[in-house]
């Protein structure tokens, strides 16, 4: 492993020049995509899979936390879903536990609503094809390298924007980062996400009324013991979602493996083998459940689900004491409502912090240390690791998506570059633009047992 090979050089073909990059078609890339073209902007979405949605979709994430009441180019998305039929609004009154800020979908419908509105938006998508290197001039990006199975190719650009997740774009850029916790670099435990297929079982369950989530670990562990087999739990916390929109399926989140680095393929590969062996070995389990006899595994997801890796450092880092005291600030871009939820590594974590108020996201902690003309959106914010436990969740990436979007136009229009650019302008382009920057609902309480 230690050997290295010397590539000769070799001209790369143009593909295109735009004004603004978007490399990662996740939550986050969705919308600032989205905004760049909405504010004028010629803009170029670059995603590696054959689909848009990140872990909304090849991820399976599903009910989407913070999605409600934050208007903009969020609210357009989901009123379209809710008119074709692929989203669903729970009453919070009518379930045991409180939906109001997360909602089940359709996740094939929201690919495909994705793809309309960034096509009637006149966005540029070239799927199947992954950011590897950017062209730089001076510390100055002016372009993506990218590879597919055209091989590879460069993107020209005035602007690009980070949506990777991992912040792959800002850490080959040279932007500096940190990944995993200070003693030891360990992350928070991967997951793989499925789909249990039980259909007709909902109807006849009381204990399962729709909109709920349910804890599956004792529901397991007893089985386990019935059937005096030794069991071992992957995740304390596992739950299954029925989902309205999807009849008969059930969303579950079980498998669980720790030591992970999401950024090494390696790592990514033994992961992905250990968790399906969990989670066939749970299904087994779970089938001498009366209720889940004939329930079987309709899909896994395409990607592991990574909670976090780079933290890319930006203009402000966002703290756990920002978290915790619900910190406002003035040139705030978006903000969060979702609990801290650290995924503890060992017994010294705290994982979950369920009470702490609202926060706010800076724009400053969309703009990276050291590399001009690039911001970043989604869970490779600049933050520390407990804060960003809170602000990976989907509704919050798609939050800073439109806000990076929307400032990298702005910063086009205005010939300034995004660390030059007033955070304080850029929040009140969203809120002209009808974003809620600090929507007024509460937190989701508590969960319910499946008995």
């Amino acid at each position: 492993m230690g050997d290295t090979y010397h590539e000769s050089s070799r001209e790369i073909p143009v593909f295109d020049s735009v004004d603004v990059i978007v490399c990662g078609g996740g939550t986050s890339g969705i919308f600032a995509a989205l905004a760049a073209a909405r504010g004028g902007a010629e803009t170029f979405l670059i995603e590696k899979e054959g689909f848009l949605g990140g872990t909304a979709t090849s991820y399976l994430v599903n009910p989407l936390p913070e999605m409600m009441g934050k208007g903009g180019l969020i609210g357009e998305f989901m009123d379209r879903m809710a008119e074709l039929g692929g989203y669903v609004k729970h009453d919070p009154a009518d379930v045991v536990y409180d939906f109001s800020l997360a909602n089940t979908y359709d996740v094939e419908l929201f690919k495909d609503v994705a793809l309309e509105m960034l096509n009637d938006a006149g966005v540029k998508i070239l799927l199947h094809t992954m950011a590897v290197r950017s062209i730089l001039e001076e510390g100055t990006i002016k372009g993506i390298i990218v590879e597919n199975k055209s091989g590879r190719q460069a993107v020209m650009g005035k602007r690009a924007i980070d949506c990777t997740g991992d912040g792959d774009v800002s850490a080959f850029s040279g932007a500096p980062f940190e990944k995993g916790r200070k003693k030891d670099g360990l992350m928070p435990s991967v997951s793989l996400l499925f789909h249990l297929q039980n259909e007709g079982k909902l109807k006849d369950n009381p204990a399962i009324p729709v909109g709920g989530i349910f804890l599956l670990a004792p529901v397991l562990m007893g089985l386990a013991r019935e059937k005096g087999i030794d069991y071992e739990i992957p995740y304390d916390a596992s739950f299954l979602v029925p989902m309205p929109v999807s009849r008969g399926r059930l969303l579950v989140n079980l498998a669980h493996v720790k030591n992970v680095d999401g950024t090494k393929a390696e790592d990514l590969t033994r992961a992905h083998i250990a968790l399906r062996k969990q989670i066939r070995e749970a299904v087994d389990l779970l089938k001498n459940h009366p209720y889940f006899q004939d329930a079987y595994v309709a899909t896994t997801a395409t990607n592991i689900y990574v909670r976090e890796t780079r933290r890319i450092t930006g203009e402000y880092v966002i703290t756990e004491e920002d978290a915790l005291s619900g910190r406002s600030f003035e040139d705030a871009v978006a903000s969060c409502r979702y609990m801290i939820d650290v995924h503890p590594i060992d017994d010294t974590e705290v994982g979950r912090y369920d009470n702490h108020p609202p926060f706010d996201i800076p724009y400053r902690s969309l703009v990276p240390l050291k590399v001009e003309n690039l911001l970043m959106a989604g869970r490779c914010v600049s933050s520390d690791r407990v804060a960003q436990s809170a602000l990976r969740i989907s509704g919050t990436c798609m939050s800073t998506g439109e806000a990076a979007g929307t400032a990298a136009a702005l910063s086009v229009v205005e010939g300034l570059s995004p660390r030059e650019l007033d955070g304080k302008l850029v929040k009140t382009l969203l809120e002209k633009n009808g974003v809620n920057i600090r929507p007024d609902e509460s937190r989701m309480p508590k969960k319910c047992m499946l008995d």
